[in-house]
């Protein structure tokens, strides 16, 4: 989710979903980009599809698949449904709806909030109006299959100012103060991408530029998956960041950081002079070259990166890998050099944070097996060999002390990380004051109130259960809030115009389509041409489509006619390393792609047959699913023409050998990443298809 955190902070200053889960109820429309939620957020998902039968709300989901989301608010009423099967567009889409609102719905541009709580929106709005209308994006709007037209832009412009003027009236006669609007809802999806900052910053403008910014029922809103991603983000998940949502580079915040910490700030300060180039992709590539010597893997699984073939199992297969796992067929363990058997979450306890910053409990429900160890036991312990071998005071940095039971006390953990928000605006000091007053532990306090939402700064605060939403000064109560409206320098959202530019494409993408295929060619040697990239929204990989229609064995060995995309399904969601339990090998017994019936039956394949999927950088089999009634299950989403979809991460499930592993999805991905986030496109690599 790093293209969510840093879209976050460039425009609102601070890392964070400034909503609550009840504004699905209160919105008067929803738009999900890059968010099948049926199947990766189904208790949203029904939520929101109730609310829209109760409602009648508009809905408008962009993919380039015909997903479940799509299909079933269509079952609801499929006039109020719009489908927008764009590949790559979503930032010329955004520009041009906030065009046609400039344009044709004046009315919905909230002009005070701009001059008075925005920077940058003279440059945004004179950009958009010179060059996004809805007839000057038509080349970025996917190519061949995924079109959108003019008209359906306007349509969807509409339904925007609609549930924009709902909420203007609401406010007018003082409705509980307004309430309504658009929610634009976004998963990993829609992060994964060379410009996925900039796709993130172009909702936030969206939302800006009309008022529908953090408000009951409107604003942003992004899906976060529920096993802690966002509580890895609250403690500084990010290399170059602290946790409570500051930057190692920020003073004040590091000497803050290093008191409670109890290690000498020179540390710290070190760190800030560090370089890590490409993040994961990074220490990827410099292992491959050698300055990268040993990694540390706990529960990430190296698969979940890209281009494995000819990036990261050469680079792991070069460097001393320690592994923290909880399943002994992990793939991490297939290149590990020592493996630490870790207990898993039925056998912790420990606390996570959901999509709208509540904190929740996990409680413990079984003793983990002997010789397991929580994650958090090991690497209390770990650190402290290490920092005795560094020379820091590790009494005075984890003065933590096991239980009888042969366990740290998360609960006291839990504390330390509480006392140390103090002041910053994830402040949670209320949650102690609520302990010290009514004599209710944290942990009773979160079981209680079925989680607390951050910040919790005040006694009171934190006793009603935490702040439902952020921003706009609706932290009500928070005397000392340390910042204004936003929390950026001047306490305005940041608006910034980004772009999409197709009139180079060609040229730049050959040269994005060189890295895993050259020998010795690294992402990080040439940041340069990431960034320009990235500055016009381009693809990674582009189709060799003039060989659309042909049969399988009359397409040439080097062409790539049609677009493959990697996601997640129902299944699978979270459970990336269970699916060789019986259940899920049932549902999904086998690797398969996503087939348009008109492609299949161009190609000379039929459903159910064995087929090769080739990019440029690796292969894998499958079944081949064609059309809805597949006899390949799962069968419930459809492709456009000229787009192959499949799930990444079945390989699990495969042989235990990397030589004999043939479903390894992200053995065929492009490695090039977003410059400021990190995250890698994994949806466009162009790809034949090959029958077995």
């Amino acid at each position: 989710m790093t293209s969510a955190v840093t879209g976050y902070f460039a425009t609102l200053g601070s890392d964070t979903p400034p909503l609550a889960y009840e504004d699905i109820e209160l919105s008067d429309m929803i738009m999900h980009f890059g968010h099948n939620a049926r199947e990766s957020h189904p208790i949203i998902f029904w939520r929101a599809a109730e609310y829209k039968r109760n409602k009648d709300i508009p809905t408008v989901v962009v993919d380039p698949r015909r997903t479940g989301t799509v299909m079933g608010y269509e079952d609801i009423n499929a006039k109020n449904s719009v489908h927008i099967p764009i590949l790559n567009g979503d930032i010329s889409f955004l520009n041009a709806i906030a065009h046609v609102l400039l344009k044709e719905h004046k009315d919905v541009i909230d002009w005070d909030f701009l001059k008075k709580h925005a920077n940058n929106w003279k440059e945004y709005v004179d950009g958009v109006l010179k060059d996004y209308s809805p007839e000057q994006v038509q080349d970025r709007m996917g190519g061949k299959n995924h079109e959108v037209s003019p008209a359906t832009i306007r349509q969807v412009a509409k339904m925007f100012a609609e549930a924009t003027r709902k909420r203007l009236v609401r406010a007018k006669g003082k409705q509980k103060g307004g309430y309504g609007g658009v929610i634009i809802m976004w998963g990993i999806g829609y992060n994964q991408h060379i410009h996925g900052q900039h796709n993130v910053i172009s909702i936030i403008n969206l939302l800006t530029l009309t008022g529908n910014l953090a408000k009951p029922g409107c604003g942003p809103f992004s899906m976060t998956g529920q096993p802690n991603a966002m509580g890895e983000r609250f403690a500084g998940g990010l290399t170059g960041r602290l946790p409570f949502n500051q930057s190692l580079k920020n003073t004040a915040h590091r000497k803050h950081m290093a008191k409670h910490w109890g290690v000498p700030e020179k540390n710290l300060i070190n760190a800030v002079n560090g370089k890590n180039p490409g993040y994961a992709i990074g220490m990827m590539e410099r292992a491959l070259k050698g300055d990268v010597k040993a990694f540390f893997f706990v529960y990430a699984t190296h698969i979940d990166l890209p281009d494995q073939y000819n990036l990261v199992r050469p680079a792991i297969s070069k460097t001393f890998n320690v592994v923290q796992e909880i399943y002994r067929h992990a793939p991490n363990n297939l290149y590990a050099d020592v493996i630490f058997p870790a207990a898993t979450w039925g056998e912790v306890e420990g606390v996570y944070i959901s999509s709208e910053r509540r904190i929740n409990i996990c409680q413990k429900a079984a003793e983990p097996p002997k010789g397991c160890r929580p994650d958090m036991d090991m690497v209390i312990d770990k650190a402290k060999g290490i920092g005795k071998l560094l020379g820091v005071d590790v009494e005075k940095a984890l003065p933590y002390k096991r239980k009888k039971d042969g366990f740290y006390d998360a609960q006291e953990i839990f504390r330390d990380v509480v006392r140390a928000s103090a002041g910053t605006d994830t402040d949670l000091t209320g949650i102690l004051e609520v302990e010290k007053l009514d004599k209710t532990s944290p942990y009773e306090q979160l079981e209680e109130l079925r989680g607390i939402q951050w910040p919790a700064p005040t006694y009171e605060i934190a006793q009603n259960g935490g702040t439902k939403r952020r921003f706009m000064l609706q932290e009500s109560g928070w005397e000392n809030k340390p910042y204004g409206y936003f929390r950026t320098k001047n306490g305005k959202v940041n608006m910034k115009l980004v772009h999409q530019d197709y009139s180079d494409r060609e040229k730049l993408t050959k040269e994005m389509m060189k890295f895993g295929v050259e020998d010795g060619l690294y992402t990080i040697d040439h940041l340069d041409l990431i960034k320009k990239v990235r500055d016009k929204g381009l693809t990674p990989d582009m189709p060799d489509e003039e060989h659309l229609g042909k049969k399988w064995h009359g397409v040439p060995k080097d062409k790539y006619p049609y677009w493959f995309g990697l996601g997640v399904v129902y299944e699978h969601f979270h459970t990336a390393k269970s699916i060789r339990s019986p259940t899920t090998r049932r549902l999904v017994p086998e690797m398969y792609v996503e087939m348009h019936v008109d492609d299949a039956k161009d190609l000379g394949i039929r459903d159910g047959d064995k087929v090769r999927v080739i990019t440029r950088r690796g292969s894998l089999e499958a079944r081949a699913q064609v059309g809805t009634n597949s006899l390949v299950k799962p069968s419930r989403n459809s492709v456009p023409r000229g787009y192959m979809f499949g799930p990444w991460n079945l390989s699990v499930a495969d042989s235990a050998d990397p030589k004999k592993n043939k479903w390894l999805a992200n053995g065929l991905t492009s490695r090039i990443w977003d410059p400021v986030s990190g995250q890698v496109d994994f949806k466009k690599s162009a790809c034949r298809i090959e029958k077995i």
